[in-house]
């Protein structure tokens, strides 16, 4: 301490008499995910080469300790951009509600400010869904999904190579304004799977590939920062949520412990005011970073709004030596997603307890490793964390419960997130539960067939899958996923009745798991239990009344059944919810042109594809519709995007061909009925308008023939137009 101090004196003796410096004019924040310290030459490491990342260590400044709050991708970041603990913001899993618009983030603070913003994300985790998207005027979160993607939630991402690419022309574009910009990059996050030369230099060792390739990425950013000019003006910050286990106390990932693997991560920060060279002493949190940019930017926070943070701008610039401060930090992985205790810890310099069923104290510093339990040794140490982590504690349970949906159906129906229940629910269960450390290889089991049985239904293998979630369920791993995954095996294999079943234990374990009541609703509808079924929609519509796809589902069961005023009701209650839906306007549509509402059909289904204009299938709705009203050139028109959208649809060929047939041009439409029965030998319509087409042709020679035997034709009577018609 005597030294720091000293050292301190003389920074501040150095800095006498110089103008201080002037506030960044913008502001770049860099998340690279899953990002272990020890992997950086900066932290010490000489097996990984991270040259980029290293040179802004040396011209800014490097925190030699930095801790964030939770070991998951989602939470970790909406405390980097609210200051606040998960406890506090309420994020506390990666599949979680939207964050509260109650809750500022720093691209809101800054966009009032009078910055332009833009967020370039690489991770479905933060997805525009989870509420961080506020305050960005460009919110880049695009990820190629399909409905029956097999991927899971951590494997849904984009390669960091595009989004900085983005990053960078978006800087370019916006250079002379002050911005506010976050790139995200996700790639030392499972699987790993470096690019070329990566992959060949740490074969073996792709964990640290992922790294070398991320700052690849890093010298990209900065390099334009630099070729633009504005590095000098840029407050320059990177970090990471979270780090990775590699094994350490049996973690192979992340999200399950509290150790320091996984919550110690870099932190580098460059710009003016940051004092080159520096290392930062003291703990640096997650919490902080929201308070220190605004600091360093010369921005006040919103009236009335109090950050779980202090600003580290003084000890960056030299200013002061950093207070200590405690930590927290929390999973609740262990609990939310497999019934046992969740763990919680609180670390004050070098000391670390985490509360479990069996308590830890270590000393980080001298067992970075933590192997060596100190509770016993050091008990008073323990009691003093404990008392204040479980003050904490009963804070937090006082606070109000939201009771709001907990995740909206489409992301878990789409990503296959594995586990989940409501962590209201769960927070409020009573009673002894396992302790992580002692269910770390039953966690890597389950977690092994949840994958597999996840993987099986993803490519309709419904057999394997059934057989593993009834694996799942012999071992009493009571997820309500188990069950509705369950259900969707039985679908596959034609149990209706017990999928039905699976289905209504889904929802007794979370009646807000709004996915369960679709399915209900599609296998009593399979069981011509109409009644039920819309008695399951009504009942999912009252957990989730701004969910289009409730009324949507009982618009095309009214459909086919053939009661179209029910259908129409319902597909106009979709399309109140979801005015930016092109599929709801295509079924609505489609029935008000059965119902002889022409005018009605033909605006929806034009609204449609210029909502969608890469979907075939509306293209040739709208051809249908406005051939068969007798406008065959716009028919036309509406057909040949179609089949340019799929080429290999015989259908759209065909309609094509008639479209341009009924319009005299017989030579033009052939090819398209030829191609028809290319596509589709059996397509009988399109042999008969090929036969026809002959026989036009046949009809044509024989008439030419007959003209040239009859002899050179009057002129006189062609100008008159009296040539006999062919």
């Amino acid at each position: 301490m005597r030294l720091a101090a000293f050292a301190l004196l003389l920074s501040l003796l150095a800095c006498r008499g110089k103008e201080p410096a002037p506030p960044p004019r913008h502001l770049v924040l860099v998340t690279i995910d899953t990002l272990r310290a020890d992997r950086l030459s900066c932290y010490g490491n000489r097996d990984v080469a991270t040259p980029h990342l290293d040179r802004i260590a040396t011209e800014g400044a490097l925190a030699r300790d930095a801790s964030v709050h939770a070991p998951l991708t989602r939470p970790s970041h909406v405390s980097i951009l609210t200051g606040l603990y998960p406890a506090e913001h309420g994020i506390r899993d990666n599949v979680s509600p939207p964050l509260s618009e109650k809750i500022p983030t720093l691209a809101q603070v800054l966009q009032s400010a009078g910055y332009r913003t833009a967020a370039f994300v690489s991770s479905i985790v933060l997805s525009s869904q989870s509420g961080l998207s506020r305050g960005f005027e460009t919110y880049a979160d695009s990820f190629e999904i399909s409905e029956n993607d097999a991927r899971f939630l951590n494997t849904i991402q984009r390669r960091g190579d595009g989004p900085t690419q983005e990053a960078i022309e978006w800087i370019t574009a916006n250079r002379g304004e002050r911005f506010f910009l976050w790139l995200h990059l996700y790639d030392p996050h499972d699987p790993y799977e470096p690019p070329e030369p990566y992959a060949s230099r740490y074969r073996g060792r792709e964990y640290d590939g992922e790294v070398a390739w991320s700052d690849e990425l890093m010298g990209r950013l900065d390099d334009a920062l630099s070729k633009l000019g504005l590095k000098e003006t840029t407050l320059l910050v990177v970090t990471s949520d979270h780090g990775e286990g590699l094994g350490e106390h049996g973690e192979t990932h992340h999200g399950f412990f509290l150790y320091e693997s996984t919550l110690r991560v870099p932190l580098l920060l460059r710009g003016p005011g940051v004092r080159p060279g520096l290392r930062l002493e003291g703990t640096a949190r997650s919490v902080d970073l929201l308070p220190t940019a605004l600091d360093f930017l010369g921005v006040v926070a919103p009236a009335g709004q109090a950050f779980s943070g202090r600003s580290l701008a003084g000890a960056l610039r030299g200013e002061e030596l950093l207070p200590a401060v405690p930590t927290y930090a929390e999973t609740l992985v262990p609990l939310l997603h497999f019934g046992w205790s969740d763990l919680h810890a609180a670390r004050e310099r070098e000391w670390k307890f985490i509360l479990a069923p069996r308590p830890e104290l270590y000393n980080v510093q001298k067992d970075a490793e933590e192997l060596e339990n100190r509770i016993v040794f050091d008990s008073a140490r323990a009691k003093v964390l404990r008392a204040d982590l479980e003050r904490r504690l009963a804070d937090e349970s006082e606070a109000p419960a939201d009771s709001s949906p907990a995740v909206p159906p489409d992301l878990l129906e789409k990503l296959g997130a594995l586990g989940y229940v409501s962590a209201t629910a769960a927070l409020k269960t009573t009673g002894p539960r396992a302790d992580p450390k002692d269910k770390i290889e039953d966690y890597k089991e389950v977690s092994r067939l949840l994958r597999e049985g996840m993987t099986a239904l993803r490519e309709k293998r419904y057999g394997e899958s059934a057989a593993r979630f009834r694996t799942l369920l012999a071992r009493e791993t009571e997820s309500l996923e188990v069950h509705y995954y369950l259900g969707r095996a039985l679908i596959g294999l034609g149990e209706d009745r017990e999928a039905a079943a699976q289905f209504a234990k889904t929802l007794e374990r979370d009646p807000w798991f709004t996915p369960a009541y679709l399915e209900l609703a599609n296998v009593r509808f399979a069981l011509k239990d109409v009644k039920g079924a819309v008695a399951s929609l009504r009942d999912g519509q009252k957990r989730a009344p701004a969910d289009p796809r409730f009324f949507d589902r009982e618009g095309e069961m009214w459909q086919k059944i053939g009661r179209p005023g029910e259908a129409i009701r319902a597909y106009q209650a979709a399309l109140a919810l979801a005015p930016k839906d092109a599929l709801v306007r295509v079924r609505l549509g489609e029935l008000y042109r059965d119902q002889g509402e022409i005018e009605r059909a033909k605006s929806l289904l034009s609204e449609a594809v210029k909502l969608n204009p890469n979907s075939a299938s509306y293209w040739n709705s709208l051809g249908m519709l406005l051939g068969g009203g007798g406008d065959l050139k716009g028919g036309e028109e509406a057909f040949r995007s179609a089949f340019r959208l799929d080429g290999t649809n015989a259908q759209y060929a065909y309609n094509l061909g008639l479209a341009v047939l009924r319009q005299g041009r017989p030579a033009e439409a052939g090819p398209y009925f030829r191609k028809t029965l290319e596509l589709e030998p059996r397509f009988q319509a399109a042999r008969d308008r090929l036969s026809e087409i002959r026989t036009h042709e046949e009809r044509k020679a024989r008439e030419r023939s007959e003209e040239s035997a009859r002899g050179p034709v009057n002129t006189q009577k062609v100008r008159s137009g009296t040539l006999p018609r062919s």
